[in-house]
This record gives C-alpha cells, sequence and structure tokens, in this order.
C-alpha cells in the first residue's frame, strides 16, 4: 500500500480495476482520521486522468474546477510530454 500526503492529510493509496476512482474527504479538519484514494489501475491515459482528479479531490480544490474538465486537460498535457506509469 502507498501513501502520500496531500492538504487535506495522509492518504492511503490503492489501485483497483473497474473503478475510475473514489477520495475521502475529512469531515472534522481537526480530526486526523484514515484517509483512503482509490484510483484506476495500471498506466493508460485514464488511470492518469483518474490520479490527477483524485489527487485534486485531496488537495481541497473546488469541485467547480475539479468537474469542469482541468484533470483530463492535465492529463493529456503530461501525456502528450511523455509520462508513463514505471513498472
Amino acid at each position: 500500500m502507498k501513501t502520500h500526503t496531500f492538504r487535506h492529510g495522509s492518504y492511503h493509496i490503492e489501485a483497483a480495476n473497474g473503478l475510475d476512482g473514489c477520495c475521502d474527504i475529512p469531515d472534522d479538519p481537526g480530526v486526523e482520521p484514515r484517509l483512503d484514494m482509490i484510483i484506476l489501475e495500471g498506466g493508460t491515459l485514464k488511470a492518469l486522468n483518474t490520479a490527477i482528479h483524485e489527487s485534486m479531490h485531496a488537495e481541497g480544490i473546488s469541485d467547480d474546477y475539479v468537474h469542469d474538465g482541468s484533470p483530463d486537460r492535465i492529463a493529456r498535457f503530461l501525456w502528450r510530454l511523455g509520462w508513463r506509469l514505471k513498472k
């Protein structure tokens, strides 16, 4: 299991197949609950898009930006620069 710390806290990150993604948002900023994030497994453009999308949620970025296509545009930009998942 991998972990990463975002603005909302430390997340346990798992990759799953068949689920586009999921990210816990803490109810009380003063309490440190276990936070989980699920991203799409694999090294595809869609998997990169999902990782960006869920990390934006974990950073507390407004849903107005997360759901306006920003993750897709960022993923396509990084993909064109040559981003690929190392195995």
